[in-house]
């Protein structure tokens, strides 16, 4: 039998960040905003300096789920550096940078054993003790003839890129004004990622949340808004199934496809055509992604032919885990 949003609700409610359980991460967020304008309003440095921040990821985006043994809640802090405009060029002088900022700003924690620094990613964690929270430390540079673009490290290796945080952040809002179930349908995908243990680690490939975020904006700008929610998610199992998978790009967004890329799969940061978000996606893994999601567009379609919710709901709990509940 066909499941209705008031029905998925439940499941939504269940696997996302709960309002009552925000607070104790909202005032550790809060405590390093306040310290980070402290800082900005008092620094009176020349060279290097914080210029301003704004919070970004999944908290921002309304998609964030709640934590579980392997995936804490962790929150993007984007820190614009200005100061020196060859930075960008210099990323381990650029890292080191941000180390010693947050040293002047936490003195009493040890955030050598807090912070990857290595310089290998594209942002420096910070893990608070109790609530468990990461807040990923961002750095990006300011491009001076490309308004609201910046330079960005790249997660993996001493390389950048160019992209747009706040142009990212405007096209999620406007995905969720025009498709209610927008974020219901992303929450529910990232947790089918997670459970089926496809998400990215520092070691292996996999589908990132962005990536599924993108895809799922695509699917509405080009298939029609679906706020069906069991549809949507139908939808895009369907979708990423599919042997044909084509190069998906967003019309908005700056530069264009290059011409040969290594991935099996190319899928465009909404605000630069140039940046593909999954990259390190290869054959392997990929073919793996297209198995599960095959399996999971089976497995619903069954889930509707049966005539119980008893016997509809095992059938979704075989996508989504012993979590998947409608009580």
């Amino acid at each position: 039998m066909k499941l209705s949003n008031k029905d998925l609700q439940s499941f939504i409610e269940k696997i996302k960040l709960q309002p009552e359980n925000m607070g104790k991460y909202r005032d550790q967020i809060n405590n390093l905003k306040q310290k980070l304008e402290k800082k900005i309003a008092e620094d009176e440095s020349h060279g290097l300096k914080v210029q301003k921040y704004i919070i970004a990821g999944s908290w921002k985006k309304h998609t964030i789920l709640k934590a579980t043994g392997e995936n804490p809640i962790d929150i993007d802090l984007v820190l614009f550096i200005a100061g020196d405009k060859e930075i960008h060029n210099d990323l381990p002088k650029l890292y080191d940078y941000i180390v010693s900022y947050l040293e002047s700003i936490y003195p009493q924690k040890d955030i050598q054993r807090d912070v990857d620094a290595k310089g290998n990613t594209k942002s420096i964690t910070i893990s608070f003790s109790g609530t468990g929270l990461q807040v990923d430390i961002v750095p990006v540079v300011s491009l001076e003839d490309l308004a609201e673009y910046v330079w960005q490290p790249s997660r993996r290796g001493g390389k950048k890129y160019i992209t747009s945080i706040s142009k990212q952040l405007s096209f999620s809002l406007e995905k969720r004004q025009k498709n209610p179930s927008y974020t219901s349908i992303v929450r529910a995908i990232k947790w089918w990622k997670n459970y089926k243990e496809l998400q990215p680690t520092d070691n292996e490939p996999g589908l990132s949340s962005f990536s599924i975020e993108l895809i799922v904006a695509y699917l509405d700008e080009n298939y029609g808004i679906e706020e069906s929610i069991e549809e949507g998610v139908i939808r895009f199992f369907q979708f990423v199934s599919n042997p044909s998978f084509p190069i998906i790009e967003f019309k908005d967004s700056i530069k264009s496809i290059p011409g040969n890329y290594d991935s099996p799969i190319y899928i465009a940061d909404n605000t630069n055509k140039e940046n593909n978000i999954v990259k390190r996606l290869d054959k392997n893994k990929w073919n793996e992604i297209i198995e599960e999601a095959e399996d999971a567009f089976d497995t619903l379609n069954i889930a509707e032919s049966k005539n119980s919710k008893g016997d509809t709901i095992q059938e979704w709990k075989r996508v989504f885990g012993p979590t998947f509940n409608l009580d």
